[in-house]
């Protein structure tokens, strides 16, 4: 079980954002079939419904109620199939996005493209109520589908290989799951889904374009991103600025105080830039060595050692 839990921190720090985004979805994935087996066998379980809350809807009411469902459905699934697809084309495609455009826009365009899901989705049930739908809607599908068709924009004649097809061009395959979902709308099906993927497969169109034309359409979640990110790590920035005021009063030469802590947890001398530096490419040079090692031998060749540092440093990376 150590094992386990050791390989998946270790994919955490080294993976990218896709195998992160991967990990969330099978963790809630993981997280609500455990709460539906306790519901099952009469362990008193909170369930509101909708995937226990988690799942999104095109009820005002139920959304004022569950604001955060916006988000968190897109991470959300309840079928071992359902996951499994989504997450295929979220490695296959998303990982050629990331691959790109790095992870920050790999996030930012999985949430948007979530978002824009989750808005066509609302937006049309209730203006149009000959659709049908109703219900809950949860999975990642409009997620990937922006990444899907942003990365077919980008690279529209690059040529893959499917089984059964053979080569074929990475534009046709995007435009197959656009009229795929665009032709089910007429059969009243999972209406409330199949217009959640065409909204996220437009972000993607519109994302692209935008890129194409010097204009980010994903900067304003990112910047959200990083306000969170700054706002978590507030405490934390704070004692460092106060470290460094203390050692600049002090003197000795110290331009900025960098203080390191051992494997004990004791607080080590204060270092120049110079030696901070110095450690950090270190450091860097040792990751890499670890890095090239899994990739030529594999992971379980490491020593417990070069484990434990890797998962020391491994945000380095």
């Amino acid at each position: 079980m150590a094992s386990i839990r050791d390989d998946i921190r270790m994919r955490w720090a080294t993976g990218g954002m896709v195998i992160r985004l991967i990990l969330v979805n099978v963790g809630v994935f993981l997280l609500l079939a455990t709460l539906g087996l306790l519901e099952t066998l009469g362990i008193p379980v909170p369930n509101p419904g909708g995937a226990f809350g988690l799942a999104t809807s095109s009820d005002l009411h139920v959304l004022i109620r569950r604001p955060w469902s916006i988000v968190t459905h897109m991470f959300v699934h309840l079928g071992v199939w359902h996951l499994v697809m989504n997450l295929l084309i979220l490695w296959w495609m998303g990982g050629m996005f990331r691959s790109y455009f790095g992870d920050r826009r790999t996030l930012s365009t999985y949430l948007m493209g979530g978002l824009s899901g989750w808005l066509a989705y609302a937006v049309l049930l209730n203006l149009v109520p000959g659709l049908g739908g109703g219900g809950f809607a949860l999975g990642a599908s409009a997620a990937v589908m922006a990444l899907m068709v942003a990365t077919a924009v980008y690279l529209p004649d690059l040529t893959i290989r499917l089984f059964l097809l053979g080569p074929v061009k990475l534009k046709w395959v995007a435009l197959a799951y656009v009229l795929l979902d665009y032709a089910a709308l007429s059969r009243g099906a999972n209406v409330g889904g199949h217009i959640g993927h065409l909204g996220g497969a437009a972000y993607g169109l519109l994302y692209m374009q935008g890129m194409k034309a010097g204009k980010d359409l994903g900067a304003p979640i990112e910047r959200l991103l990083d306000a969170l990110a700054t706002l978590f790590s507030k405490g934390t920035s704070g004692t460092t600025r106060a470290r460094k005021a203390r050692g600049k009063k002090r003197g000795k030469g110290l331009h900025t105080v960098h203080r390191s802590v051992d494997k004990q947890g004791r607080t080590q001398r204060a270092q120049t830039d110079e030696e901070f530096n110095a450690e950090k490419k270190a450091r860097q040079e040792r990751i890499d060595r670890i890095l090239d090692k899994i990739s030529k031998v594999g992971y379980d060749q490491l020593t417990k050692e070069e484990k434990d540092f890797l998962f020391r440093h491994g945000g380095d990376v």
